[in-house]
């Protein structure tokens, strides 16, 4: 990263979330929390499940945030070509923190008997 690139940790934290599959979407959610209801899974666009895929490639909520930082020379076709860049890797950090996708839940419930906090 440059000198000027200054990312939070919640940003980092997102990004490291999201190449192991672990990130706060409704993917995740459906897979680690059967009591979730559609709201906590779907996108905020209507898609009916949100995962890292639709939100990075082609959520439309975020195409004009995904040209400016995902698209360097041309549109990715796959996850591969955003992580396996160093260029994309570092607009994909940008994407995050202009966006703030992936980065908590969108409501908070009780896994389980725990309270938890996803919003600290």
């Amino acid at each position: 990263m440059g000198q000027h690139d200054n990312f939070s940790r919640q940003i980092m934290a997102t990004f490291y979330r999201l190449i192991t599959g672990h990130t706060f979407i409704g993917e995740y959610t459906r897979r680690f929390y059967p009591k979730h209801t559609p709201a906590q899974i779907t996108c905020q666009c209507g898609k009916p499940i949100q995962t890292v895929k639709h939100v990075l490639l082609s959520c439309p909520l975020f195409d004009d945030v995904r040209r400016r930082h995902l698209s360097a020379g041309s549109r990715p076709r796959n996850l591969a070509q955003l992580f396996n860049h160093p260029e994309r890797a570092k607009g994909m950090l940008h994407f995050l923190k202009e966006t703030k996708a992936c980065l908590k839940l969108r409501e908070t419930w009780d896994p389980g008997g725990m309270r938890e906090n996803w919003e600290a």
